[in-house]
């Protein structure tokens, strides 16, 4: 009897994990692999309402070419990727070096409100940041640009870098607050000897920084340009909210996601959006690989 109760006892410790494990593989398979799957699927087909549908073979892929808006939403998806890794990681690391730089008033308390805006909603902040690219006379930032004697502008509606300039700001309001984070929890894992060997050598501010807390953050650097690569060439949330309901004329601030969702539940042409999924899919598949190639993640320090 006690060998069957041992025996038992062994299939229960090899079957734990697994059952543990099922929540995440069953919700993985039902809300990810799923809809993956039925998305190429649905990328070969006609579909005209929901019991109306054909396949087209390529036909849908074939479309991409001839779509107007394409040019525009690949141009501003790469734009505004660009211009939030640039602002992020270079705004990112010089607030981190300040927050951990001890003669800083308040730091602790800084630290702590940085994270705010992360925890706004996206509708909420879309709101406020409309207000404030508003073209009238009065709004924040035209008031801004009268007081410097410069021209006021339609922000969201004059040209397309202008759109870009908004898009990037509200992205970076919501998201430097938690990249900061990243790089000072980087900056406080270097050992303090080798600031103090460097300052014994004679080492200048700047060479600290570009010799020391640089490499030092090499890890969070990658995975902080991973994060804003992956996020600005999937952004929907910002697009949509600053344009009332997307709406984005001549593809000022429209995005690769954004008009996926206008071709899937504006003009309700899902095939075709979902053929547009699918590149979009395997281009955020090249881009992780090619991180993953050239950056080193996963290997340890000294491999081949």
């Amino acid at each position: 009897m006690s060998g069957y109760r041992k025996k038992r006892y062994f299939n229960m410790v090899k079957k734990a994990p697994y059952f543990f494990t099922l929540p995440f593989i069953v919700s993985f398979a039902m809300f990810f692999l799923y809809p993956v799957i039925f998305m190429f699927v649905m990328s070969f087909q006609r579909i005209e309402g929901l019991d109306s549908w054909a396949f087209v073979g390529f036909d849908n892929y074939r479309r991409i070419s001839s779509d107007v808006n394409i040019k525009p939403a690949i141009t501003n998806s790469i734009l505004f990727t660009i211009g939030i890794l640039v602002v992020n990681v270079t705004l990112g690391v010089l607030i981190a070096v300040g927050l951990n730089n001890r003669r800083t008033l308040f730091r602790n308390a800084f630290r702590s409100a940085i994270y705010l805006p992360a925890l706004t909603s996206i509708v909420v902040a879309g709101i406020f940041f409309r207000l404030f690219f508003g073209g009238g006379e009065n709004t924040p930032l035209n008031r801004l640009m009268t007081i410097l004697h410069l021209p006021t502008r339609e922000w969201l509606y004059d040209t397309q870098l202008t759109g870009i300039f908004a898009l990037v700001i509200t992205a970076t309001w919501r998201w430097l607050g938690t990249n900061s984070l990243y790089f000072l929890c980087g900056l406080q894992s270097i050992p303090d000897e080798l600031f103090e060997a460097a300052e014994i050598d004679g080492a200048n501010s700047f060479q600290r920084f570009w010799n020391i807390i640089i490499p030092g953050l090499k890890p969070i650097l990658i995975f902080v340009s991973t994060t804003m690569v992956y996020g600005g060439l999937r952004m929907f949330g910002e697009s949509y909210v600053l344009w009332p309901r997307g709406s984005t004329p001549g593809g000022i601030g429209v995005t690769m996601v954004l008009h996926i969702y206008k071709t899937a539940f504006t003009s309700f042409d899902f095939g075709y959006a979902s053929a547009l999924s699918v590149l979009l899919f395997i281009f955020l598949i090249l881009i992780n690989i090619i991180f993953i190639k050239f950056l080193g993640i996963g290997k340890q320090e000294g491999s081949a």
